[in-house]
């Protein structure tokens, strides 16, 4: 039997039972929970021996956090419940479609969903502007509502975890493994630096990046005013116009990746970040990179004012 897909621990495969269902079932690879610690700890060691980390770097904590995180992905149990949780949330938002969970056929290693079909997301580069712009407006605007509202976030932005439906318009929403509730602490600390970020307050701004842990105690001064000068960056970018061209955000993506080469070179040695902390920049990004691989416009200013302004 050929997988209609592939996962990150496992293989989809398309089945029709026989009261009419048409489902996509999900196992798991066999051993993956049990080489999960090794499989880390491994790749640590690697790490450790490139020479790449900046010297005094402590590693030991993120690999323990990869290790939980990795193993709640491996409970489908918990990707069910997210799964269902999600269905719940996006009730009233008829933009986006999350699968039904079928219980009679799942395990904690199988996960069985109804199948729904749909386009690879970055298919859609070759659509019309306008629906490029409502794709990437729809789910930068989910992520924003996860963040303030929900509280909760499918933090994994992997551009298989999302499919659209040309015909509907609709976006349809895969792999809740990585879904978790959301430090409401951290959340409150994102809305202050945003706040902070797009009024221009310097001070308030490096408050906030130090409760994140964006710079510490520790942190050099010449340091720090890079770092905060690399978030003021983007803010800058988004200030510009009402709406956000991400065709053209490539060069700020260069700037900044020279500015954290400039950090790295002065041997900036970045402050231990909460697991929350990570995934938000990682879901942050994933989001920036769809909305230009899409070429997309999106209206960020009246988004930001949305969630932010209330």
């Amino acid at each position: 039997v050929r997988p209609i897909a592939a996962a990150s621990i496992g293989q989809v495969h398309r089945a029709q039972t026989k009261d009419g269902r048409d489902m996509a079932i999900k196992v798991q690879y066999p051993g993956v929970a049990r080489s999960i610690d090794s499989d880390v700890a491994n790749v640590g060691a690697l790490m450790r021996m490139s020479g790449l980390l900046p010297k005094g770097f402590d590693l030991a904590p993120y690999l323990q956090d990869a290790c939980k995180q990795l193993h709640e992905e491996t409970d489908y149990s918990r990707e069910a419940e997210q799964m269902k949780r999600f269905r719940e949330l996006l009730a009233d938002a008829p933009a986006f479609v999350v699968p039904q969970h079928y219980e009679d056929w799942s395990t904690r290693h199988i996960l069985a969903m109804e199948f729904i079909s749909g386009q690879p997301i970055e298919a859609a580069d070759q659509a019309p502007q306008a629906v490029r712009d409502q794709i990437a407006t729809q789910l930068i605007d989910l992520t924003l509502r996860e963040l303030f509202e929900f509280g909760e976030m499918q933090t994994d932005p992997n551009f298989a975890n999302y499919m659209f439906q040309e015909d509907s318009g609709r976006i349809v929403l895969l792999d809740f493994g990585a879904a978790r509730r959301l430090d409401p602490q951290i959340v409150e600390q994102y809305s202050r630096l945003m706040r902070a970020g797009r009024a221009g307050d310097t001070d308030t701004l490096r408050v906030a990046a130090s409760d994140i842990g964006f710079i510490g105690t520790e942190t050099e001064e010449r340091h720090k005013t890079r770092v905060i000068r690399l978030i003021q960056m983007a803010f800058e970018a988004l200030a510009l116009a009402p709406v956000t061209d991400f065709s053209e955000m490539v060069s700020l993506s260069r700037k900044m990746q020279a500015e954290g080469m400039i950090l790295a070179e002065e041997g900036f040695v970045p402050p231990p970040l909460p697991i929350d902390v990570l995934l938000l920049q990682r879901k942050f990004g994933g989001m920036f990179l769809l909305a230009a691989r899409l070429r997309a416009r999106v209206a960020t200013e009246a988004m930001f004012d949305r969630y932010l302004c209330s």
